[in-house]
């Protein structure tokens, strides 16, 4: 018989809850098409040049395909320049970047979970008020579109103003400092995070302050600390997206690729507003927690 489809995922650094996820799709997806998964994780401490010199080590060794949750575009790009001289599929999941070598990719439209956001934060302050953004300090065209999608949203209310637009490093702690002053000059009545490490150090900056709970945040991601200050009312409302399907999903088209069959350029996968009531619902607990059966 030939010898089984090798299919690599490597998991996006600092993966958390959301790799967990993908990895649980992309196995359950292994198993039922037949092919084996190597998957390849990091720790919490290890960044974009170790995923990159993961990924490349993985192509050298010969696999039949990849996915890759990419740190950012220069991982993209000497991966996908690897992947291409070598002839082996590459697929990017949550990462919409179309760099040659990449065959497909398997994300959520960042521009509409925007405006989901946009919307849930226009429902919160009832529609009038002064917003700030917070956004991580490296430029990711994913974050921006997420940006985009909060500003056009907003375009529809006009006693919604954008105050400031602020961008805090890798670390929690200047993130941290920057809610601090914007909570301590007053001005503001919602926070937008961009990402989830951004979220976090809104929400547990805001814990310890006289404003919390009256100042309303929204964030993007499904991380176990977002849900917990979710529950706990300091973060109101959280975009969410399907891990499970993006892992999932990944397999499966790269199987397709390898059997010789076309696939989407481009998939998108679905984004949910959650708060603190439902998401103990039974389908938002099946996306936020897809490991509980």
């Amino acid at each position: 018989p030939a010898p089984a489809k090798r299919i690599a995922l490597v998991a996006p650094i600092r993966a958390g809850e959301l790799g967990d996820a993908m990895r649980l799709g992309a196995d359950a997806a292994a198993k039922e098409f037949g092919v084996e998964l190597v998957y390849a994780s990091f720790q919490p401490e290890e960044g974009a040049a170790n995923q990159q010199a993961t990924a490349l080590q993985i192509l050298r060794e010969g696999v039949s395909a990849i996915l890759i949750d990419p740190a950012d575009g220069e991982v993209l790009s000497a991966v996908a320049g690897q992947a291409s001289r070598s002839g082996i599929p590459l697929l990017t999941l949550n990462d919409e970047r179309k760099d040659k070598g990449v065959q497909a990719s398997i994300a959520i439209d960042n521009e509409e979970a925007g405006r989901k956001a946009g919307e849930a934060m226009a429902r919160l302050i009832g529609g009038e008020g002064v917003v700030a953004v917070l956004g991580p300090a490296r430029t990711d065209p994913d974050t921006s579109r997420r940006e985009d999608g909060i500003v056009s949203a907003l375009a529809g209310y006009p006693r919604i103003a954008v105050g400031r637009k602020l961008t805090c490093g890798d670390s929690l702690s200047p993130c941290r400092e920057a809610v601090r002053e914007l909570l301590d000059g007053g001005e503001v009545d919602g926070i937008f995070a961009l990402d989830s490490q951004t979220s976090i150090a809104a929400a547990e900056e805001t814990a310890s302050h006289e404003r919390q709970g009256e100042l309303k945040i929204v964030t993007f991601g499904n991380e176990l600390a977002q849900l917990e200050l979710l529950q706990d009312g300091i973060i109101h409302n959280s975009v969410v997206q399907n891990g499970f399907s993006a892992g999932y999903l990944g397999v499966k088209q790269a199987v397709s690729l390898l059997d010789g069959q076309r696939v989407d350029k481009s998939t998108r996968i679905e984004t949910k507003v959650i708060d603190a009531e439902n998401m103990f619902w039974m389908d938002n607990q099946k996306l936020l927690f897809p490991f509980v059966q």
